[in-house]
């Protein structure tokens, strides 16, 4: 059951969610920071649950999937502080996005 659900998709979706969500609330928009937090969690952990779930058969994704969570790692350590200097932030997060589009693609091939 657990490897019937689509992880790499799942944590690649939360990815773009919180992106869209940063910048949302970079840009001045009425986001709660919190959700930003909120779903940067949620994409950490479904990162984590995909990376794990795609040994041994698919190793090259996850592979992707485990270099693209040491920027997400890293992030609320080298990112701060955000408001005064958002390029450090943004950068360190983007650095994860052809990670998880290398994922994706390979779930995708892998899928269909």
């Amino acid at each position: 059951m657990v490897a019937e659900v689509p992880w790499t998709l799942l944590a690649c979706l939360a990815y773009s969610g919180n992106v869209c969500i940063g910048t949302a609330s970079l840009r001045g928009r009425r986001v709660p920071r919190s959700w930003h937090g909120r779903v940067f969690l949620v994409a950490l952990a479904l990162t984590a649950i995909a990376a794990a779930t795609s040994f041994p058969e698919h190793g090259a994704r996850g592979a992707a999937l485990i270099v693209a969570l040491v920027p997400l790692l890293t992030l609320p350590f080298l990112g701060r502080p955000v408001r005064r200097r958002p390029s450090t932030h943004i950068i360190i997060g983007l650095v994860a996005a052809p990670c998880f589009a290398v994922a994706l693609l390979l779930w995708a091939v892998a899928a269909f």
